[in-house]
């Protein structure tokens, strides 16, 4: 697919939030942003791995100069693996998600990508009332798929 096709910067002049392609010096802000939001946060390495790997769509949405979130997202032949999506604390529930949200799904659109999937923490009702926003169902239980201990709920949406 052309590169033209997908869009890989997205500005709304009433906020100023830019979401471009992640880049190896975004890394360790990222990764310190993980780190404050999860109780078992990608390492470093991982994050920076995912700028290897071909099938890896890796974008981080950023105001003023500093990152305030990020969005994976793996394509492989016609399906998408949403593999993590977060921003930073004092953004949140300011629509920063959202429009990470819509901008995979623009992206998944162009690509001709047919069903999304994604894992969210079976305890997690906020992140999961998120993603029913978008159209995701549940769909499976992976039992103790978390450090063998939470349980992760699978969610699909048919695009």
């Amino acid at each position: 697919m052309p590169k033209s096709i997908i869009p890989v910067v997205n500005r709304q002049k009433d906020t100023k939030i830019e979401i471009r392609r992640v880049r190896i010096d975004d890394i360790s802000a990222i990764a310190e942003i993980e780190k404050k939001s999860y109780p078992e946060p990608w390492s470093q390495n991982l994050f920076e791995r995912e700028l290897q790997i071909k099938f890896s769509n890796f974008f981080a949405a950023i105001k003023d100069c500093e990152i305030i979130g990020y969005v994976c997202f793996w394509t492989v032949s016609d399906e998408g693996q949403i593999t993590n999506i977060t921003v930073k604390e004092k953004f949140r529930r300011k629509g920063i998600g959202s429009r990470l949200m819509k901008y995979i799904m623009d992206i998944s659109y162009a690509k001709k990508i047919k069903k999304m999937f994604l894992e969210v923490r079976a305890q997690n009702y906020p992140a999961s009332k998120f993603y029913e926003k978008f159209g995701f169902k549940k769909i499976g239980l992976r039992k103790k798929y978390y450090s063998n201990t939470d349980d992760a709920v699978v969610m699909a949406k048919t695009l």
